[in-house]
């Protein structure tokens, strides 16, 4: 389903050129790693008020997560999390935005990503089957390599990293 107005409001440049954010695409295997195809850079800017609405569930679930984790273990991994009392990404726009900006980065990316995908029109990948190029997903697409920074611009989100155009597969071959 294509929700054109938060579509419009969304836009990306990848290597200095719009991009249809129907063929935004996340890398899978190796995420931030160096990468055989060329690297370019990109940058994604959204209304910050449309932040919360493509983040929410997962962000409460990573919460909910978080929270057990700590308690479990006695510990923190995220002790700026805790300090702040686990708050809810509304809490996190009013008042800890560049907390929320490094979760973005670090843990919520690719849901991120998926989300203004999903919402501007992509399909889900089909399965891929081992040696079968027709097995991937069918769409020609930008893949994000890693994003790099996020920043809270005047009543934007500004996302930027680097990527390429293509689908980067790593075809595995079965050993007998």
């Amino acid at each position: 389903m294509n929700n054109s107005k938060s579509a419009a409001s969304i836009r990306c440049e990848a290597g200095g050129r719009p991009l249809d954010l129907a063929r935004l695409g996340c890398r899978e295997m190796g995420y931030g790693h160096s990468s055989q195809l060329p690297l370019l850079p990109f940058c994604l800017r959204l209304p910050t008020s449309e932040l919360a609405g493509l983040i929410d569930a997962p962000y409460d679930d990573f919460l909910q997560t978080c929270r057990e984790d700590d308690a479990l273990f006695e510990e923190s991994d995220l002790p700026a999390l805790r300090d702040a009392g686990y708050p809810g990404v509304q809490a996190m726009l009013a008042q800890h935005r560049p907390l929320l900006a490094q979760l973005l980065v670090d843990y919520l990316y690719r849901d991120l990503l998926d989300a203004i995908a999903m919402r501007s029109g992509a399909t889900l990948a089909r399965p891929r089957r081992s040696g079968d190029p027709r097995g991937a997903n069918g769409r020609a697409y930008f893949t994000v390599n890693a994003l790099q920074a996020v920043a809270f611009v005047d009543d934007e989100v500004v996302l930027e990293g680097q990527g390429y155009f293509g689908v980067y597969t790593i075809w595995l071959k079965v050993v007998a």
